[in-house]
């Protein structure tokens, strides 16, 4: 497969984890929370990523294609060679927790306001990380590819949108099961 070709897929996925994203949790006008985290640990990952490439060139990213096969191995190396991308992502995620009270009124009794909240879902948005890039190499093996950059950059990408997925849906099957099913909008009480 060519960059071009990793790059669509990767794109593929992470629009379609936004949309699955957008149906947990509804914008009523504006970004959500979990999208401002989104979009800030992003923006974070690759200003830290850039740096971590700087620092090691390719070789960084070459380390990861000719990586472990295993997870926690992925994760491992995830961390060791790219400290400054996971960093990076981490605080542009932390941002929503001065941000959001700022954005949106009433954001102070809700998650999106509280700190372990956001620090449990960047770990899964790391989690994510190295398993789409994981996924991706192994996806290069499959179809005989050379397990490249282009790969593991998509792979990244695709992880930390579907990390954040999970972590937001696993939020939200905890809500239900310690309060109950939410109220229906519009029905009789």
């Amino acid at each position: 497969m060519s960059a071009l070709a990793w790059t669509a897929l990767g794109v593929a996925l992470v629009l379609a984890g936004l949309l699955v994203l957008s149906r947990l949790r509804p914008a009523r006008g504006g970004l959500t929370s979990p999208q401002w985290m989104l979009l800030l640990g992003a923006l974070g990952m690759g200003g830290g990523l850039a740096l971590d490439a700087r620092s090691g060139g390719l070789q960084v990213l070459a380390a990861l294609c000719s990586g472990p096969t295993d997870f926690a191995g992925m994760l491992a190396l995830h961390l060791s060679q790219l400290p400054l991308a996971h960093v990076g992502m981490l605080a542009g995620g932390l941002l929503v927790v001065p941000l959001m009270p700022r954005v949106r009124r009433g954001c102070r009794r809700q998650l999106c306001a509280r700190l372990g909240q956001n620090v449990v879902c960047s770990a899964w948005m790391v989690v994510g990380m190295a398993a789409g890039s994981l996924v991706f190499l192994e996806l290069a093996g499959w179809v005989q590819a050379v397990r490249d950059a282009p790969a593991v950059l998509a792979g990244m990408a695709a992880g930390m949108v579907w990390g954040m997925v999970a972590s937001v849906s696993l939020v939200q099957a905890w809500i239900r099961l310690s309060f109950g099913p939410a109220p229906h909008a519009g029905g009789s009480t």
